[in-house]
């Protein structure tokens, strides 16, 4: 049976216990594998049978109290247009709802503001019956106001046999506003209108600050989407036509002028400039690119025209890609936050118990009724369970956030919890640590008579139709250089050794070094090049030696840097590659890696991770996706090479857009981060109910005090972790 994801926008959750009533409300739907609903964002991500009922699923969250919309997330078509392509901030209906639930939330924090602070100086100042009046004239549309929202959703959750924090707010702010209206109707002269209005207003203030708090906590994926221009200048029939992106498909010609953004990913035809890809990379400096390079979609052309080939639009663009990535990331659990919700689902009950414990602990042992209501109103009011369930997915939102501008894509929380643990990172060679392709690194001449340039003339020419690696890489060289690669006469290649070809009319030679038969002192030069891990290349005229040509797989740029930063965070290195034991021992040499595993085959890779992992330490895996899939996969942490526009390889953890492996030590190092704020956020919800709850049942804590506490602790936990920006990463 086939699997699809679905996702839907939750409507009606107000606190953590409200997420494991939606899941399991959706978990009892036919066909369904796994729910996840995400608290900060009120979202569920839901996998089920392809033929499971979505409408089932839907009513299941209706008939629980809440209300599910699902999105248009599935298409047949990878390649279609996708609802970012006009207007990017309408791409993500979660930023859409956190906006709409912060300008209802502002306006009730301002309506509690005004109706709220003129009751409490009358509850400070003035205690008379006719304040009273007034006090019950400006708390009941108060109380209507904001306070109705809390009725609704506490009589929703009673219908399903269930309380929850709009349970808590509900019976606390009743609790105080019935008792002053029975002490009104007394002619008594102390009332709790002041405790009821004030509590609403800072309940509504905390929200709104909430909301904005989350609503910067979730702007990452906003503001990747923000990238993508909404029109693009395409070539047709000759004329330039600007169109809607939605409108442009693979193989229109696209014009891209200077200072504007790249609209789709694909090849430069005609034209040179800089771009800026740092919002792939996560790299400052910009690129070079001329005709047949790559150029990705989101990318700003800082200098010259590019006329580009669109290869990849819509959902098949490399940007989309990175926002499904951080989308999934952010929508994930950490195995915290399934522990804290299953707490928050039975918070609720013992807070009401506690709750009435107080009241009739003081009410019916110490006769001390107004106390008795005091602290009742005070243990529901100061009880977070939102706390609860921000402390994990907020620091998880911004995380992921950061890492996705800073060319580190975590791909759930998993990984995040993962890059704490490790003790040991592997590194595979070609490809990761180097740039897996080789170049020319040194050119040692030997007869004199012949230039450096025409040593390189001679062997690109000879090597010019030869398809080996080594001989594209000497080819390569010499056009970089500017040097007219001749036409080979008579090519002839000998497998193993190297080729011969007429070049101006004398016969020359390129191959191994030790089939030219080179004089002794020329040897020793040969093999103290091969000492330093590099492939050496002699070349022959007239079968006289005319140069020898020293080639490597160049180390990539950071290389060393990130080595050291890793050891700098306690972590060992091991580079695993199916190189010679020399060419290996050479490069750790020259990054400062500890371990070395040598002439290991692809298939072998997994095996010596699984080595690792039986000594008992906790394995890292760094390779390119590819050929390194299995060791990936048998990693504690697979981390892939994302190769710049191939950002969804399917092994890994994470992945690394960029060529600089200095992102490594950075991915690692925001990981731990990011798992820290989680694990205080958590520890300072938990901390509060446990401290503060008690302290309010035994009369120490006014419920205006409550109210102000219950705010700022869902506030500092959401503050805790966009405190992960303060860093530069």
């Amino acid at each position: 049976m086939s699997l699809r994801t679905s996702e839907f926008d939750i409507e009606g959750m107000h606190c953590g216990s409200c997420v494991r009533a939606v899941e399991k409300a959706i978990e009892k739907s036919p066909g369904v594998r796994t729910v996840s609903v995400n608290f900060a964002t009120h979202e569920a991500k839901v996998e089920h049978e392809a033929d499971a009922p979505i409408d089932e699923m839907v009513d299941r969250v209706h008939r629980a109290g809440y209300e599910a919309r699902p999105r248009r997330n599935a298409r047949a078509d990878d390649h279609a247009p996708t609802d970012h392509d006009d207007h990017a901030h309408h791409a993500n209906p979660a930023i859409e709802a956190i906006e709409r639930e912060r300008a209802v939330w502002g306006r009730r924090a301002l309506v509690g503001a005004l109706l709220g602070a003129p009751v409490l100086v009358m509850g400070m100042f003035w205690m008379t019956p006719l304040s009273g009046l007034l006090q019950f004239a400006l708390t009941t549309p108060l109380q209507a106001y904001i306070g109705s929202l809390y009725y609704i959703g506490a009589w929703r959750a009673l219908r399903h046999g269930r309380a929850n924090m709009d349970t808590l707010v509900a019976l606390g702010t009743s609790v105080a506003y019935l008792y002053s209206v029975w002490a009104l109707l007394q002619r008594a002269d102390h009332y709790y209108f002041d405790t009821a209005a004030v509590i609403l207003a800072l309940i509504a203030l905390g929200k709104w600050l909430e909301a904005r708090a989350r609503g910067e906590a979730s702007g990452a994926i906003a503001s990747l989407l923000r990238l993508r221009p909404s029109r693009a200048i395409v070539v047709r029939n000759g004329n330039e036509e600007e169109v809607p992106l939605s409108e442009v498909r693979e193989g229109d010609e696209v014009l891209v002028r200077p200072g504007a953004r790249v609209p789709v990913d694909g090849e430069i035809l005609d034209g040179a400039s800089a771009l800026d890809e740092s919002m792939l990379t996560g790299e400052s400096m910009p690129r070079e690119k001329k005709p047949g390079d790559k150029v990705v979609g989101g990318t700003l052309n800082q200098t010259g025209a590019l006329r580009v080939r669109a290869q990849a639009v819509g959902a098949a663009s490399a940007l989309e890609q990175i926002v499904d990535i951080v989308r999934n990331a952010q929508s994930s659990k950490a195995r915290a936050q399934r522990i804290a919700d299953s707490v928050a689902s039975w918070f609720v009950p013992i807070v009401i118990a506690v709750a009435l414990g107080a009241l009739l602990g003081w009410g019916l042992l110490a006769s001390d009724w107004p106390r008795a209501i005091f602290s009742m109103v005070a243990v529901l009011i100061v009880a977070c369970p939102c706390a609860l369930g921000l402390a994990t997915p907020t620091a998880i939102m911004v995380g992921t956030g950061i890492g996705a501008r800073r060319g580190v894509l975590i791909k759930d929380a998993a990984a995040l919890e993962r890059a704490g643990r490790i003790d040991v990172v592997v590194l595979d060679k070609t490809g990761t640590v180097t740039v897996g392709a080789p170049e020319v690194v040194e050119v040692e001449i030997i007869d004199e008579s012949v230039g450096r340039d025409e040593a390189l003339r001679l062997a690109a020419g000879a090597e010019r139709r030869s398809e080996h690696p080594l001989a594209k890489a000497i080819v390569a060289r010499a056009r970089e250089a500017g040097i007219d690669v001749p036409e080979p006469q008579g090519f002839q290649s000998e497998t193993g050794v190297g080729v011969r070809a007429t070049i101006d009319g004398a016969p020359v030679r390129v191959g191994a070094w030790r089939s030219l038969g080179l004089a002794h002192a020329h040897a020793r030069r040969a093999e103290a090049m091969e000492a330093e891990g590099r492939t050496v290349i002699g070349l022959s005229r007239d079968d006289a030696l005319v140069a020898l040509f020293a080639l490597a797989d160049t180390e990539r740029e950071g290389a060393a840097e990130a080595v050291r930063a890793l050891h700098a965070m306690g972590l060992r290195v091991v580079l695993l590659t199916g190189d010679s034991e020399t060419v290996a021992r050479a490069v750790a040499a020259r990054l400062g890696i500890d371990d070395v595993h040598a002439q290991v085959l692809p298939q072998d890779k997994a095996a010596h991770v699984r080595e690792l992992q039986e000594r008992g330490e906790r394995v890292a895996m760094v390779g390119d996706g590819v050929n390194d899939a299995p060791a990936l996969a048998q990693a504690d942490l697979g981390v892939a090479m994302g190769r710049g526009a191939d950002v969804a390889v399917d092994a890994g953890h994470i992945v690394l857009t960029g060529d600089d492996l200095s992102a490594l030590p950075r991915a690692i190092a925001l990981c731990r981060a990011t798992m820290r704020r989680i694990r205080t956020g958590l520890f300072w919800a938990f901390a509060y109910n446990a401290l503060l709850i008690p302290v309010a049942a035994f009369g120490f804590l006014h419920p205006m005090l409550a109210a102000a506490a219950m705010s700022l602790s869902s506030v500092s936990v959401v503050a805790n972790a966009l405190s992960l920006r303060l860093r530069r990463w």
